[in-house]
This record gives structure tokens, sequence and C-alpha cells, in this order.
């Protein structure tokens, strides 16, 4: 939605501001005098390049997610690890790549100011900007993802709406719907989020359509919810939302993605070997196979076996009982910690199994228990499942070991969003974010 644009827009404007400001003070404490234009700019297009880096660094530490679930403690880490590795980034580019001027003490005193201009813009500056005059709006339906929406917008002041009533649907007699949106419109609201797949609200829709003649702008609820929490309500929807969400065919997409995974695969081979030979050494010294061939649900809900190397003390198939028994080795806690483990799938991709981009693929067992108690579980099915995936990236947590009903609901809405609006631009911004992860070693 346009708010949350409109904050990303000026977040990005603000750091190329203070990225601008910084090399400026940085000539002025270098020679203590005001620099002229020619000499700043002069300076300025050797520095676009390491403007642009710091942005992309910033993208991908999660700086220009949503800031109204950033937490403090949360934003303070991700801050500080982009700043790290812009200086180190920065420092390595301008010692290293033969540029025109020599800009080394410049650079030094450039990365200083920087940490501490961008550090206090983020700290202390965005968090007090808040949003005025918000527009009015109505809120119609019912369920705990329409209190959700509610709450995340009304305690929230970065949003560019406030809602003056929220209008529960399960709780509506006949006429009351159209009494009270036409009341709040009188009073000045212009937005109503309505969810339409509601069929109480769908009997007294018809009422309101001369607002929309009036100017009164009507958001579908599911839509309006997407655009808050990048995920999809899954009781809010119906099959005629499937059907719009089926992956149509894009023969660019679905050609290039085929292209870069194989080529992808192949290259990460080379490189994954000097990795897989070492680990797999030292799982033959602890005893046991060093591979693990697991089944899991693929495109079509079709069988595949992916490869792994062994990061437990023996293969329990996701069986509950077995799983009591066994353990994560002294090894396998290192090499699950860099996603050593998960290298051996490259040659998955290669096959055609996985894609580097996906739904992460689940035990036929597990998720035969899903499919039984999550709607539209079996969408996530209608694409190929990914070494990384939106909900990887987005859900904190995810379900692990034995089936989890209550955590793989969220997680099915993030698949589900990807199903939707997969695109060379999203998959982008899953490897960027995967990035993040596996040079922070968040595995587990």
């Amino acid at each position: 939605m346009i708010f949350a644009r409109r904050e990303t827009v000026f977040l990005v404007l603000g750091d190329i501001l203070l990225l601008c400001i910084s090399l400026w003070l940085a000539l002025v404490l270098r020679s203590f005098e005001v620099p002229s234009p020619a000499y700043y700019l002069e300076h300025l297009q050797v520095f676009v390049l390491i403007f642009a880096i710091s942005l992309l660094v910033f993208f991908i530490s999660g700086l220009y997610e949503k800031q109204t679930r950033l937490v403090r403690s949360l934003l303070v880490s991700r801050v500080v690890g982009a700043q790290i590795a812009n200086a180190f980034i920065a420092i390595l580019l301008f010692f290293i790549l033969p540029f025109s001027i020599a800009p080394k003490t410049i650079l030094l005193v450039y990365l200083v100011v920087s940490v501490i201009l961008i550090s206090s813009w983020r700290f202390f500056a965005v968090p007090y900007f808040s949003v005025r005059n918000r527009q009015q709006a109505v809120l119609v339906g019912k369920g705990s993802a329409v209190v959700e929406v509610f709450t995340e917008v009304n305690e929230n002041a970065k949003y560019y709406i406030d809602f003056s009533d929220f209008i529960d649907s399960g709780k509506l007699v006949p006429g009351e719907l159209e009494q009270r949106v036409r009341k709040q419109v009188d009073q000045g609201s212009q937005l109503i989020i309505i969810d339409t797949r509601d069929t109480r609200i769908r009997e007294e829709l018809a009422n309101l359509d001369d607002l929309i003649m009036k100017g009164v702008s009507f958001v579908e609820f599911s839509i309006f919810y997407e655009s808050i929490f990048d995920r999809i309500p899954i009781n809010h929807l119906d099959h005629g939302w499937l059907l719009e969400s089926l992956p149509k065919g894009h023969i660019g997409y679905d050609a290039g993605k085929w292209l870069f995974d194989r080529l992808g695969a192949l290259i990460g081979i080379v490189f994954a070997t000097l990795l897989v030979i070492p680990a797999t050494l030292a799982l033959m010294a602890t005893g046991g196979k060093p591979f693990i061939y697991s089944e899991r649900l693929g495109k079509g809900g079709k069988t595949i076996r992916i490869i792994k190397l062994r990061t437990m003390l023996f293969f329990d198939n996701g069986d509950a009982q077995l799983q009591k028994q066994n353990k994560i080795t002294r090894v396998g806690r290192l090499l699950r910690k860099t996603r050593i483990d998960e290298l051996p799938q490259l040659i998955n991709v290669l096959r055609g199994d996985l894609s580097f981009i996906g739904p992460r693929p689940e035990l036929p067992a597990i998720a035969h228990t899903y499919q039984e108690a999550i709607p539209f579980y079996q969408a996530r099915h209608l694409i190929q499942p990914g070494l990384s995936g939106w909900a990887q990236i987005r859900d904190y947590d995810v379900p692990r070991g034995p089936a989890d009903i209550e955590r793989t609901y969220r997680k099915l809405s993030y698949d589900l969003y990807y199903l939707k609006h997969r695109s060379f631009t999203l998959d982008i911004v899953i490897a960027l974010k995967t990035i993040r992860a596996l040079t922070a070693f968040s595995g587990s």
C-alpha cells in the first residue's frame, strides 16, 4: 500500500542525504576548510559506489523492512552489523581498486562520520517521525486476522490511516452495516477496508454502491492485510482467491529461473565441494554414514529425495518416537550453524527437484497431517520447492520437528504470499535476505 512505500522512500532518501553529508563533513575535517563544489563533486563521483553498496547492505540487513516491527534491540544489532559490513567493504574497495584519487584518509574519516550520523538517524530521529493528518478509515469484517489489522494500524502512528470504526460483521443486525458505514463517511472517512468474502457483508454490500460514485474507496480486506504483513490471511480465503493466484505461464520468468538454478547449482557445487569434503571426513570419523537421503514432497505432490549431511546421531525420518532418542552431534551443530549441511542439496537443484527459491519441502507424513488440518495447504505444491523461501526469511518461528499446526498456519501464509506474488524481483529480495541469514550463521 502507499503508506508502506512512503515510509521506505522516506528512509532511503534520509540515508542517501546523510551519506552525502558524511562525505562533505569528512572533507571539511580532512582539510579544516569548506570544500569547493568542484572538489566535493570530484570525490562524490568516487563515493557513489560506496553509497550504493551501503544502501544494498542496509536492505540486506533488513533496515528497510516495516519499521513498526523492528524492536529497538533488533534495530541496534542490524544497524551496527550493517555499518561494520559497510566499513569493511569500503576499505577493501578503496585499498584495492585503482581510483583516480587517493581518498584513504578521507575514507576513514567518512566511515567514522557516517557511522555516527546513520546510527543517530536510525536510533533517535526515525522513531519520532509520525504521520500527521492520518486518513480516517472503516474496517469491516470478523475474526482474529481482522482484529490483528485493527490493532496494528491503530496502535502505530507510522501508518497513513486510522480506523475510526471497527464493524464486527459477526455481530451485525440487518441494516446496521449500511447505517454505520454511512455515518463514518459523513464524518470524513473515505476508505472502507471490507471483507467481501464474508457472506453477511455481501448481502448488504450492494446498498453501498452509491458511495463508490461519491469517491469513497473500498479495498478488499485480504489485499490490505497483505500490504501490512506481507503474508496471506488464510482464514479469509476462498477458492476464488486460489483460482486468481494460480501460477501463470510466464515463459520469461520460468526460463530465467530454470537457467539460473542450473548454472547456479553447477558453480555452487564446485565451491561447496571445498567445504563438503572435510565435513564428510569429520562425520565418517565419528561413525555412521555422512549423508542422509530424506523424502520430501515436491511440485505436484511428487515425492523427491533430498541430500543433506548428517547432523544427528541417526536419521529418524521425522518419526516422533525416534526423535526422542536422537540428538544433534557436536560436528552436526557446527554444520547446522554454518549451513554446510544444506550444501549437498545443490545436487537436487541441478537435478530439478528443487529450486534456489521456493517453499521449503515437507516430509510426506507431516504434510499429510497439515493437508487435513489447514485450508489450502496443498496449494504450496503448485510450484517447485526451494532451498530458501519467503517464509524462511520472514518467519522467525518456523515449525521444527513433529507436526505443529499453529506455527504452520503462519508459515503457510507466507508460502501462499510467494505463490501469488512470485517474480524476479521477489526472488532477488529472498536471495539477498538469505545472504543475511547465512552471514549471520543463523542456522540451528
